[in-house]
């Protein structure tokens, strides 16, 4: 019986020890699950703004390239003095290509060929425009094929909405197909 005693002298000393602990216990339980949350919101918002950016670096490329399009269209178009000027442009413009390219192809691995090759298809529109050869007597110069920059553009466009998480666009095509097949049903299933 003597052991009670001391077991209720124990209990007693301990008792409000720990009872003075549990609000203290429960307060580091609730900060470590508000940091957590909070840690897990900022690695959320870090990588929506990492999406953004490259999703941004994408679309600055295909801008620099259309406008890149453009005015070689415009060139071609023009005589004389102006020539001179907007080759130089042109030029300018297949290097910014050339340097928004690598930038995406360094942020968006996925992207990184089509980037180059439409990068390579500038630079050759570029080359035939700045040709000397091309500009002389102050004649038009012939319209260049665009043909492989525009495949390069498109090739680029899909593998940035595919890398980006997009899904891929809805074509006119796609839309003449379901149309055709509907009507195809349609005039089967009423005959």
């Amino acid at each position: 019986m003597a052991d009670i005693p001391l077991a209720l002298a124990i209990a007693g000393t301990v008792s409000p020890a720990v009872a003075g602990a549990i609000p203290v216990i429960i307060a580091w339980i609730r900060d470590s699950g508000r940091d957590k949350r909070d840690r897990a919101e900022r690695a959320e918002a870090d990588r929506a703004r990492l999406e953004r950016k490259k999703r941004n670096a994408c679309v600055k490329l295909l801008r620099l390239a259309r406008d890149f399009r453009a005015l070689v269209e415009n060139t071609c178009d023009s005589r004389g003095p102006d020539l001179s000027a907007n080759a130089e442009q042109i030029r300018q413009s297949a290097a910014d290509i050339s340097s928004q390219a690598d930038e995406v192809g360094f942020m968006i691995s996925e992207t990184e060929a089509a980037a180059s090759s439409l990068a390579a298809a500038a630079r050759g529109l570029a080359e035939k425009i700045a040709d000397s050869k091309n500009r002389e007597f102050g004649a038009s110069i012939l319209a260049p094929d665009f043909t492989r920059f525009d495949r390069c553009f498109d090739k680029l466009k899909a593998d940035a909405r595919a890398a980006c998480g997009y899904p891929a666009p809805f074509s006119t095509e796609n839309l003449e197909d379901s149309i055709d097949g509907g009507e195809r049903r349609e005039l089967t299933s009423g005959e």
